[in-house]
Formats: structure tokens, sequence, C-alpha cells
């Protein structure tokens, strides 16, 4: 998601204040990781919020602390950017909190950027409030307006959002979203962050050999061949037994991408070669009708016997789907990356193809004939009419008199992307009967 949008709302404000939640439920979406621990979140979380024909950008930020470990020391140097570039920003305070020396860092900075004009202060977890109960040592952080709210019970949070929607909002655009977006997966250390800094040409993941360090999806624009897709860097995806509650919810997220995304690059590490985990990803993209794209990342780091040893093992693992394109890649020297338009584009248009009904009903009913499908349960089937009827991916349906064999199905859909150029693609097929 572009940071530069004049109608971004930032949240700023201690650990454990809430922000987490309440961006959730002004989102109405699992948008950030909430955690009862400090520093859950980790990075800039965006979310595109649509209220009457108006929208806005909603960013959580991680909670400024103290004394910042070393991740979150590396994203707090990038917090005065993000707060002069926003159209507002939501001081969110805990009504109970007694860390004034934090909010006085907070407020200091606030000031040194000049952003007073833009600061909307947010009190939260107030079930149990009354606005007069307010301690006296919090009205200096109060600027223009300040809204009281329990971002966890719901409370106040409508009319927190109406206002920001009105003075923040600018008129919605058609969605294209789901259409172009583009979602980068893969385990822990695969180089997923790297790939997504060295795509957007400016360090905006935070990267580290530490093995979890992106928690949070973070949601940037790159353009691939003259078209704009949303590319979303996810938490690395580990063994079940391998996570806690935290890795586990963004575990969760990252698969969760696929759905609302047309393509996955899956990233592998190709000094530890291609295994189960990553096998079970691809899986999950082609579930999702998510286009994967397999990423060999740190190719530059292997000899030539490596690279046939990987290649042979490629080839079986990926006999049942022969048809993923492979990109071999060094994200962090940058080599191979001029292969990404070229193959995002094929791939585009590919899953941006329609096929003319008629066509598609003389091919299937000569098929018929030629290599008609084995009775099931004592009936053989007959092709009533088969149409296209959605891209991205794309979709067909068969209309039969009766039930097919699992074989034929993966039949037709092997014939489909011989006839009809679909090469390199997830589709739909339904077969209704």
């Amino acid at each position: 998601m572009n940071e530069n949008k004049n109608n971004e709302v930032i949240l700023i404000g201690l650990p454990n204040s809430g922000k987490s939640t309440l961006i959730n439920t002004l989102s109405k979406n699992k948008t950030s990781i909430v955690g009862s621990k400090p520093n859950t979140t980790r990075d800039k979380v965006s979310k595109k919020i649509n209220v009457n024909d108006k929208e806005i950008v909603i960013s959580d930020l991680p909670g400024l602390d103290d004394n910042p470990d070393f991740l979150n020391n590396e994203f707090q140097s990038k917090v005065k950017e993000f707060l002069i570039e926003a159209d507002k920003i939501l001081f969110v305070i805990d009504i109970d909190s007694k860390n004034f020396e934090g909010l006085d860092k907070i407020n200091q900075l606030i000031q040194e950027i000049n952003a007073e004009d833009k600061i909307l202060t947010v009190f939260n977890k107030c079930e149990n409030f009354n606005n007069y109960e307010l301690d006296k040592r919090l009205f200096k952080y109060i600027y223009d307006k300040e809204f009281y709210v329990s971002g966890y019970h719901k409370i106040g949070t409508d009319e927190l959002l109406e206002h920001l929607i009105k003075y923040s909002g600018t008129k919605g655009q058609h969605d294209n979203d789901l259409k172009l977006s583009i979602s980068i997966i893969g385990k822990p250390n695969s180089g997923k962050s790297t790939l997504f800094n060295s795509l957007l040409k400016k360090e905006r993941s935070i990267v580290s050999d530490m093995p979890g360090t992106t928690r949070d999806s973070l949601i940037e624009q790159v353009i691939f061949d003259d078209r704009i897709y949303n590319v979303i860097d996810t938490a690395g995806v580990p063994r079940k037994k391998q996570k806690d509650q935290i890795d586990r919810y963004a575990s969760n997220l990252s698969i969760y991408s696929l759905e609302t995304s047309l393509i996955a690059f899956v990233v592998v590490d190709s000094t530890q070669g291609i295994n189960f985990e990553d096998m079970r990803l691809i899986n999950e993209s082609i579930n999702n009708y998510c286009t994967p794209i397999l990423i060999l990342n740190k190719w530059d780091l292997l000899n030539e016997e490596d690279k046939l040893n990987i290649n042979s093992t490629l080839n079986s693992h990926l006999k049942k789907f022969n048809w993923i394109k492979v990109i071999r890649i060094s994200a962090l020297t940058k080599k191979g990356l001029d292969k990404f338009s070229k193959t995002i584009n094929e791939v585009y248009l590919q899953l941006d193809s329609r096929i003319d009904t008629s066509d598609l009903n003389l091919f299937f009913r000569e098929l018929w004939v030629s290599s008609p499908p084995h009775p099931f349960r004592g009936r053989r089937a007959k092709l009533k009419y088969v149409t296209q009827y959605d891209t991205n991916p794309p979709s067909f349906s068969f209309n039969l008199s009766s039930r097919i064999p699992k074989n034929y199905e993966a039949f037709i859909e092997n014939k489909i992307r011989k006839e009809f150029k679909f090469s390199n693609v997830s589709m739909l097929l339904k077969f209704k009967n």
C-alpha cells in the first residue's frame, strides 16, 4: 500500500496501549497481530477502509518503547518520516496509563515535527470510564479533539471512524487490490524481506539473520511491466511445532494473504533445497487458486554440482505441478531480478485471458467423442455445456449428465492448459451434474 497517500491515518502510542486491537476494530479485519506481550507489532501495518464511497488508509505502528530491542530500534528510526507524511495522527493512550515519561517523549516527537494540527487524541480501554474522571496529568496530550473509546469492546469506535472518514477520507476508487496482489511467502530466513526491499528499491522491511523477524504483513506498490501490483511481505511459515501463539497467528495471516492474492512468490533458500514445508506452501497457493511462482533465492551461493542436484530434486517435487514458473535469483545482490517483469506479465496475461464459449464447446465436444471418460458408478457422463465464467483466475464450469472420475478431471485441466495456453497459472474448474 502506498504510504504517501494523503488520506493516511497513523496510530502512535506506547506499547500495549491497544493500538492493534483498535485498528482491527476500525478495519473490521485482522490487520494487526494482537498479543499480551509489548511490541507484538514490529513494523508499520496498513489497511484500506471503505465507508460510504470514501476511503482512508489506516496504519498501525509498533509501540514507542523507552528501551527498544534491536528490531524495534530499527523500526523506530523510520517513525518521524511516517508521521510527517500522514494526513492524521491518532495519539492512542491507555486511559489508565501512568507512564507519563513515555507519553512525554511521544508528545515531544509530535511537537518536533510540527504535527499538532493533525493530532487526534484517543483515550483507549474506556469501557468503565466517565469523562469527568480523566487524570489531570493527561490533559496536556489533548490537542484539537479527543475521543474516548474501547477498541476491544467496540465502544466509541464508530464515532471515531465517522470523524476520520469525514475529514481524511477521499472518494473511493475502483478496487483492483484482489486482482493485482502478489504475496511473498516462504519459510523463515528464506530471504522474503530482502526480496521485498529489492523489488521496492528501498529498505522498507526489517532484515536480520534471526528467524521470525517479520511478523506483520506489509503491503507496498511495485510496478512490473507498466502495471501496478500490491506486493505483500508476509511472516515466515515454520513447522507447527516451532510456533508460539504469536508466531502461529502471524503464520495464519501469511496463509490468509493467499486468499486475497492473484500470484504468490514462494521463496525457497536454495542452499537448503526444496522440502515438505515449501511444497505445503505451493499446495496452499494452488488450493486458494493463487498462482505460485517458485523463487529459488541465494542461487549465487551454489556451485555447479549443487545447482544440478537442486534442479533434479525440483523436477521430482514438481512432477505434479510442472506448469509452475521458476525464477533463480539472489535477492541480496539483485541478480536475476530483471526476470520478474517478463515472467509476471506472461502469467498475468494468462490469468486475464478469456476463451470464447463456442470455441470451448467445439473443442470439448470433439474431445468427448475421441476420448470419452470412463463410466462412474456404471454411468458414462455426457457433456451438456462448458463455459469460462470468470478470469483472474481463469474459471470454467462443466455441465454434465453425471459425475466423471478424478483422473478425467485432471485430463481436462491438462487439455485446457495445452490447447488454450493457460500454461503457468492456477485455474478453477467446476463440474456440475
